[in-house]
Order: structure tokens, then C-alpha cells, then sequence
């Protein structure tokens, strides 16, 4: 049996592609667990974590809104998001 999936799946218009979605993602987590060892309180951390979810998405040229409505396009193919998900865990575990 051959393992050829098709995964390419025509994305609406204004929707981050599967690659720049696993850049995106994979900086956005590494981003999540280097704050989650800064000793600091709730709130700054969650200040922090927005300020730099905001440098992330500058980085790619997107925005929170844009980000958000394509994981919930890539959402609806457990598949596609599958394997968009390995991509993000291999791309960080290369920083490791």
C-alpha cells in the first residue's frame, strides 16, 4: 500500500499557507515556553506573551485575526492539520 496522501487542499483566499502556518506556529510555542521559565507574574507574562505574538506575526506579514481563521481552516482536515502540527514539532526540535 502506498503512503501518497494528497494533501493539498485548495485554501481560501487570505488563508497562511501550510508552510508559513508551521513557521508561525513553531515560533509562536518556542516564544510560549522560553516566557513560561521567566519567574515573573501572570500579568506581565501575559502582556509579554502579547507583545511578542504581535512581533511574530509581524515577522510573517499576518495578523492575530489572519492566523486565527486559518488554523480553524486547517482545523476542519484533521489530516492537513496533523501533519501541519509534525512539521511544527520537527522545526522545534531542531532548536533543541
Amino acid at each position: 500500500m502506498g503512503c501518497s496522501q494528497d494533501t493539498s487542499v485548495q485554501l481560501p483566499e487570505g488563508i497562511l499557507s501550510k508552510d508559513q502556518m508551521v513557521e508561525v506556529i513553531s515560533d509562536l510555542q518556542l516564544l510560549d515556553a522560553a516566557q513560561k521559565s521567566v519567574s515573573i507574574d501572570a500579568k506581565t507574562q501575559e502582556r509579554m506573551r502579547d507583545t511578542s505574538y504581535v512581533i511574530v506575526f509581524n515577522k510573517y506579514g499576518t495578523t492575530a485575526t489572519q492566523f486565527d481563521s486559518s488554523l480553524r481552516t486547517y482545523a476542519r482536515n484533521p489530516l492537513i492539520l496533523s501533519e501541519l502540527m509534525e512539521e511544527v514539532a520537527k522545526s522545534i526540535n531542531t532548536f533543541k
